[in-house]
This record gives C-alpha cells, sequence and structure tokens, in this order.
C-alpha cells in the first residue's frame, strides 16, 4: 500500500513535469507567433504608407496640373474669368446677406 502512494505520487510528479514542459512550448510557440504577426503586421504597414505616399504624390501632380490650366485659361480668357469672378461674389453676397 505503501509502494502505491509513492507510484502515485512520482506518476503526479511526472505529468506535473510533463505539463510544465508543455507550457514551456506553449509560451514559446506563442511568442514565435507573435514576432511572426509583429513581422507581418510592419510588412502590411509599409505596403500601406508606401501606397499613401504614391496616393499624395499623384494627387499633388493633379493640382499642379489643374493649376496650371487654371492660369493658362485664366490668360487667355481675362474678361470671361472677371466676368464669372464678379457674378459668383455676387451671388455669394446675396446668399450670405438672406442667412444673416
Amino acid at each position: 500500500m505503501i509502494q502505491s502512494k509513492n507510484h502515485d505520487g512520482a506518476a503526479s510528479h511526472a505529468s506535473g513535469r510533463g505539463v510544465r514542459e508543455q507550457s514551456r512550448r506553449i509560451l514559446r510557440d506563442v511568442k514565435e507567433l507573435g514576432a511572426i504577426a509583429v513581422d507581418d503586421l510592419g510588412d502590411g504597414t509599409d505596403r500601406v504608407k508606401a501606397r499613401g505616399k504614391k496616393l499624395l504624390a499623384d494627387g499633388r501632380h493633379a493640382m499642379a496640373r489643374y493649376q496650371d490650366e487654371a492660369k493658362e485659361y485664366i490668360a487667355e480668357n481675362p474678361f470671361k474669368t472677371l466676368l464669372v469672378a464678379l457674378g459668383v461674389g455676387t451671388l455669394l453676397g446675396f446668399v450670405l446677406r438672406r442667412s444673416s
């Protein structure tokens, strides 16, 4: 009977070691997965950042092109541009005066 208690205790001790070893392996695996996730996240943010920079550059280029076209139109049609600006200003004046 004493031997069976020792045997159960040894089995319990061995299973406790097994659980600790499994816990260590799981912890190590989780850490590795975390490192992989961080690397993937870094790659994703780099791609988003590069895409954002490209879109910003494209937007700036388009704005510069539209600004040049507007300057060219104004230079070619100064009287027409002045009349449109005067009309828009007058219209805004009436709208703002009525809302007050």
